[in-house]
């Protein structure tokens, strides 16, 4: 009897081994069968790790507590040289971002700013107590994708100051049009994530 009641126990203790074995299996697997439940991020597409240069409308930039999505790029070419402006929106909050890769990746958010009767052509320029050294001027091609507040293409004319990491610019979008002003600061690409639009 002894015997019999040591049995029964022993298959009872085998019974229960198999029981959470085949359990623990089905939550690893998960419902679908596809690798066990989804993480936190899973609604979200991985970020590019750190490739700003593949930036494009619908993408979203993560960058000083905000998630930012791209509604509009400006792409630009001048003499074969090209660069991208992208213009980013969080709510209320707005930004240029420009990518230039030109003996090294610089990444500078805008802001567009009042310049009053302030326009380029001095070789020196003060603003808000800065003064900005002229980098460079000149015209190039632009195509634009998304909203930009801007032809679908056409010529641009520019001029780029500079003051340390700071940075004073001048767009015109055609001869008739006024100057747009903008100060900037040049920033690195490792503080931005950056998270592709679903389809791409």
């Amino acid at each position: 009897m002894e015997a019999l009641l040591v049995l029964i126990f022993v298959l009872l203790i085998v019974a229960g081994i198999v029981v959470f074995m085949r359990g623990r299996d089905r939550v690893a697997a998960g419902p679908d069968g596809g690798g066990g439940a989804p993480s936190l991020g899973a609604s979200r597409a991985e970020p590019t790790a750190g490739d700003i240069r593949a930036l494009k409308p619908g993408d979203v930039v993560n960058y000083d507590g905000g998630d930012f999505i791209v509604e509009g790029t400006l792409r630009l070419e001048q003499d074969g040289f090209r660069w991208a402006e992208h213009r980013i929106v969080d709510g209320e909050r707005s930004h240029w971002l420009s990518v230039e890769d030109d003996e090294g990746l610089e990444v500078v958010v805008w802001e567009r700013t009042r310049g009053g009767s302030l326009e380029p052509g001095p070789t020196s320029l003060e603003h808000q107590g800065v003064t900005y050294e002229l980098d460079e001027r000149g015209h190039a091609n632009f195509t634009a994708e998304g909203s930009t507040a801007t032809a679908g293409g056409g010529r641009v004319e520019f001029a780029d100051y500079e003051a340390g990491e700071r940075r004073l610019s001048f767009e015109r979008y055609g001869d008739e049009a006024g100057w747009e002003m903008g100060t900037g600061q040049v920033i690195s690409e490792h503080i931005l994530d950056i998270y592709p639009s679903r389809g791409t």
